[in-house]
């Protein structure tokens, strides 16, 4: 689910915008929930957990910019996107680590770029997923996974401290994982980067675990691991 606020005190404008946010997430399938807030100190007053906010920066009261100072004391993880008719408010928005703006009228095609962006942003940086196996619920940490293994219709997810089997596709799993450090290196395994210890022409060395490697995802998979590490492999 992703959370999203809008912060605007002119309601055609915030009507508008959320047209749009919801026009983009309906179309690649997210789940969300838009919020609208028509001043600063409402949006403080009713604070939640919340992913995306879009602030107008020009407010009759407490404006854009004092909002997300206050906002950046309880929040430091938020994506704030700033909306302005004026470009010269532009520059402070550094300081409260907002690196995006739109200007209005919002241009319809920056507005879908930055969602993505900040979607792919806010991915990376979470580190659970959540699983439903049957009538249960798994949450895993995707630190904590080593790697896993798929057999017929039924995967495996191994990791320290214990074993999964839930019926998924390998993919979906790929899917949920992606921008989280996993790569896929033979067709029934994937494996966490972070946890390779070595590797050669036909398997993966993780922990005590050797994980095959099909012959043409080695040179890739080389590739994906020295990226991942910053360094180069021979």
């Amino acid at each position: 689910m992703l959370n999203i606020s809008i912060c605007e005190d002119e309601k055609i404008q915030a009507d508008e915008l959320g047209k749009m946010i919801k026009e983009k997430l309906n179309s690649i399938n997210i789940d969300y929930s838009i919020q609208k807030f028509s001043s600063g100190e409402e949006l403080l007053s009713d604070y939640k957990d919340t992913d995306i906010i879009f602030l107008d920066i020009k407010m009759s009261k407490l404006s854009g910019m004092d909002t997300a100072r206050k906002i950046r004391e309880i929040d430091k993880n938020v994506e704030i996107i700033f909306t302005t008719a004026l470009q010269e408010y532009v520059f402070e928005a550094y300081e409260v680590r907002a690196f995006r703006y739109l200007l209005k009228p919002i241009d319809k095609e920056l507005l879908f770029n930055y969602l993505e962006l900040c979607i792919n942003e806010l991915n990376s940086r979470n580190k659970k997923i959540c699983l439903k196996n049957k009538s249960d619920m798994i949450v895993l940490n995707t630190d904590d996974i080593l790697y896993v293994e798929v057999i017929r219709k039924e995967i495996t997810i191994y990791t320290e401290t214990e074993n999964y089997s839930i019926k998924m596709s390998l993919k979906s799993l790929e899917d949920m994982l992606n921008g989280k450090n996993f790569f896929k290196c033979h067709n029934s395994y994937l494996v966490n980067l972070d946890k390779v210890s070595h590797i050669d022409q036909h398997f993966v060395t993780i922990k005590d675990f050797k994980i095959p490697i099909s012959r043409p995802k080695y040179k890739e998979f080389k590739i994906a691991l020295a990226s991942h590490l910053g360094d180069f492999l021979c």
